[in-house]
């Protein structure tokens, strides 16, 4: 495990730690909850240059960040940390984070809805990298028939 990596599992581990304590639960709290919120964590930190414009940014729950207390500070402290200026290798880390999460909860699919949303989206951004997909010739009304 590289430092990079060393700084996610800290982040996703200070996380779990909070949420072990039953008074700083929320609503519909998944476990998995953590591994996605810190993957948007990186998603916005990285900025990636090449994201649709209108996806530059993800919302983080409200009611996560107020549960999370202080200790979200903490979390995205240790993201905005990492830091390089290729941005297909922070893509990769955030694909890894991803699947590296999917993978610790696949006894329950059920819960890893928020991580397979965000998976679905990386790989469109992972793509807009490869030279497959155009984001100027994204036809959004199009795409957002097929998502029904």
């Amino acid at each position: 495990m590289n430092i990079n990596e060393e700084k996610i599992q800290k982040a996703c581990t200070l996380l779990h730690s909070w949420f072990k304590d039953e008074a700083n639960d929320y609503s519909e709290r998944e476990d998995s909850d953590v591994e996605y919120f810190v993957g948007v964590m990186m998603y916005n930190s990285f900025s990636f240059s090449k994201a649709i414009a209108t996806m530059k940014t993800m919302d983080i729950g409200i009611d996560f960040i107020q549960a999370s207390g202080d200790t979200y500070m903490e979390a995205l402290s240790l993201i905005r940390s990492i830091q390089s200026d290729n941005e297909e290798e922070l893509l990769l880390l955030l694909q890894n984070h991803i699947t590296s999460s999917l993978d610790k909860y696949a006894n329950d699919s059920m819960s890893c809805y928020l991580l397979q949303r965000l998976q679905g989206h990386i790989q469109t951004l992972s793509n807009i990298y490869k030279g497959k997909i155009d984001v100027r010739k994204v036809d959004f009304e199009k795409e957002s028939r097929y998502a029904r």
